[in-house]
């Protein structure tokens, strides 16, 4: 795969910034497992994975307050020098489909954007692999 693409409605996602995406669902608390295993058994399936209005506002205050845990741990929000800085530690690749905390926050930024807009125009999100 090349990687994930997010967006919801007229929003269009950073490119491949959804190549994280299980990675950050794995992340997320257990208060949070009915979503995330529903996003699980779409990702397990099939090449879009869809989380309709009430799943995407379902999940946006636990994809916030990751969000807000990753900035404090990596110490900035600049996702890209979060990957630099990783660089030596990961293989491109597996940097990119999660294993690096810059990557994840690539990802978490453009889906809690796309869970705001979901709320806006009340339409699904889309994770969409390539």
């Amino acid at each position: 795969m090349a990687g994930g693409e997010i967006g919801c409605g007229s929003f269009q996602g950073s490119d491949k910034s959804g190549s994280a995406f299980e990675a950050v669902l794995d992340a997320l608390p257990l208060q949070a497992r009915d979503w995330v295993e529903a996003a699980r058994q779409q990702l397990d399936s099939a090449d879009v994975v869809l989380l309709e209005v009430d799943h995407a506002q379902g999940l946006l205050p636990f994809l916030k307050d990751y969000q807000t845990r990753l900035i404090a741990d990596i110490g900035h929000d600049d996702w890209e020098r979060a990957a630099r800085d990783e660089a030596a530690s990961f293989d491109d690749v597996a940097a990119k489909w999660g294993a690096g905390k810059g990557w994840r926050l690539y990802c978490v930024r453009d889906l809690v954007r796309a869970c705001e807009q979901s709320a806006v125009e009340q339409q699904p999100v889309y994770i969409a692999f390539s």
